[in-house]
């Protein structure tokens, strides 16, 4: 699988949230997240929530499929309360 984003959002991510899309693939990959559609901007935009181990913490990456093998990753933040809330009800 391969994970692109734009490099002046990473940045704006990085700004806003304190975490890179680079690191996508730490909630992407993680066996136990949560997986929603997120519709936005007329975009088919896909939101995963999973605990991520190395972090300690809930967080959230939302994303576009791109090809059947490209992620699009547009944000990796943290959970709010209501999708902490969310996983869970489906994990726990």
């Amino acid at each position: 699988m391969k994970f692109t984003f734009d490099s002046n959002k990473d940045a704006i991510n990085m700004g806003k949230h304190g975490l890179s899309l680079a690191d996508a693939t730490l909630v992407f990959d993680a066996p136990n997240k949560v997986t929603l559609q997120s519709p936005q901007k007329g975009e088919a935009r896909l939101m995963d929530i999973a605990m991520v181990e190395l972090a300690g913490v809930v967080l959230v990456l939302v994303y576009l499929m791109r090809q059947p093998d490209e992620v699009r990753a547009i944000s990796l933040r943290r959970a709010s309360k209501q999708e902490r809330t969310l996983y869970a009800k489906n994990y726990h």
